[in-house]
């Protein structure tokens, strides 16, 4: 592979993984830093108006995003959903990697409505990866 192909491959964008198991549920996780609240509240689920999406499904343009299923974490409610999701293990190196944000937005798997999507980083947030989590 030659230097420009290794450099191009850096940014592919990641891809979706095979369906969870039965009795399970995938997870995507998504970190970022908002002033407020209701600013993060509104990225991910206020139009502006009836002719174009969220902003956050506008970012993440090569999924379709049912926003009935995300979910944010806000201020003191991000250690709490992190532990129901990472495994005791890899939960200190999540809480390392997501230290000076104060988000997290979990968008499962159904968002997607079984369609074929590309995850990525959004100018707002960082793509963390997807987390199976037993339903």
């Amino acid at each position: 592979m030659g230097v420009l192909q290794t450099i191009l491959s850096w940014f592919k964008p990641r891809t979706s993984a095979p369906s969870p198991q039965a009795g399970s549920d995938r997870l995507h996780l998504f970190a970022g830093h908002f002033p407020s609240e209701e600013t993060a509240m509104s990225y991910c689920y206020d139009t502006p108006d009836d002719n174009h999406p969220e902003p956050l499904t506008r970012d993440l343009a090569d999924a379709y995003v049912d926003t009935n299923f995300v979910e944010v974490a806000f201020g003191e409610r991000v250690p709490f959903a992190l532990r129901m999701i990472i495994p005791a293990a890899d939960l200190d190196d999540m809480t390392d990697r997501i230290s000076n944000d104060n988000t997290l937005v979990m968008i499962s798997e159904s968002a997607f409505g079984g369609m074929p999507y590309t995850l990525n980083d959004t100018p707002a947030l960082r793509y963390l990866g997807a987390f199976t989590i037993s339903s």
